[in-house]
């Protein structure tokens, strides 16, 4: 996180605790900040995601250097 990521997600925390001690976990203010902190972190948390289909390019390579076409085997047995 970058220090205004930081400091953003302390303000809702702070705001939360606030707000459960004023109002009560019960309360409409209580449940909407709660959403807020709630929605903010998965919304940090999937920006962290990576979703690529490619496969890792180093195990490619090693893969065909290794079986490559089957051609050098020797079958004259």
């Amino acid at each position: 996180m970058t220090a205004q990521e930081d400091e953003i997600l302390i303000s809702l925390q702070t705001s939360l605790r606030n707000t459960l001690s004023t109002f009560g976990a019960h309360s409409p203010q209580y449940r909407s900040i709660k959403l807020l902190v709630d929605e903010y972190a998965a919304n940090h948390a999937l920006s962290q995601l990576s979703l690529s289909s490619a496969p890792p390019r180093q195990e490619q390579a090693q893969s065909n250097g290794r079986y490559g076409s089957g051609g050098d085997a020797d079958m004259s047995g």
